[in-house]
């Protein structure tokens, strides 16, 4: 679920402010096996969108999972925190038509919850490259997109266990079904790297507040709530 406070202002600059909960699986390679991983988060993010319409943006958040238990291990249950960088670019080609892509970078950690004097660590680094193509009609948008993902981590107790994704690569479709012309709910279905992986979001925009810029003159602001689950 993403939860999204937006302020545009008339300028091609403007600061995006969100709140994100999501929920995934994910295939972990092990050595000489593949361990299952479900993970919730919840986390912080501010970008900033230059004139050329490039996002730039920064997350920081809180994570809980749990890494199925393999041949000589349990389950394992894990909290923590993470925080990132990305970078998001949208290009129009026509009215119906548009290019999307997004490059993120982040780094995950946390500790065994409830664990013993030997506290079990985990960390790992995480990267994903995306590009999608939007089609619009009046009530529908329709985004196939290809995603590329890299993980490389370790569980460390003593002695640690390397790990990185099972499959690196995945694809998945967006529908967008607009129930008004700025508000929208949004499904995702995704197959691959991040599997069973469901998204529904909700924007919907608001008119009529203002603010002052530093030249004095006022300026028309809208502000976007999203909800994204």
């Amino acid at each position: 679920m993403l939860l999204l406070l937006q302020a545009d202002t008339a300028t091609a600059e403007w600061t995006g402010v969100s709140v994100t909960f999501g929920r995934y699986d994910s295939d972990w390679a092990f050595s000489g096996e593949t361990r299952e991983a479900k993970i919730n988060e919840i986390d912080f993010r501010i970008e900033e969108r230059t004139e050329s319409g490039l996002a730039v943006g920064a997350m920081i958040g809180y994570m809980d999972l749990r890494v199925a238990g393999g041949r000589d291990s349990e389950t394992q249950k894990f909290d923590g925190q993470y925080f990132g960088i990305y970078l998001r670019q949208d290009h129009s080609i026509s009215d119906l038509l548009s290019l999307h892509g997004n490059l993120d970078l982040s780094y995950h950690s946390g500790n065994e919850s409830g664990s013993s004097d030997d506290e079990t660590d985990i960390d790992w680094t995480e990267v994903n490259f995306e590009i999608g193509l939007g089609i619009r009609t009046a009530s529908l948008r329709i985004m196939p997109f290809a995603r590329f993902s890299d993980v490389d981590g370790d569980i460390s107790n003593g002695g640690t266990r390397s790990f990185e994704l099972d499959q690196t690569e995945s694809a998945g479709v967006r529908f967008d079904i607009f129930t008004e012309p700025t508000a929208f709910i949004r499904i995702e279905v995704v197959a691959g790297a991040e599997c069973d992986r469901v998204l529904a979001r909700i924007r919907e925009l608001f008119n009529g507040i203002k603010s002052f810029v530093p030249d004095g003159e006022e300026e028309r602001k809208a502000m976007r709530l999203a909800v994204k689950t």
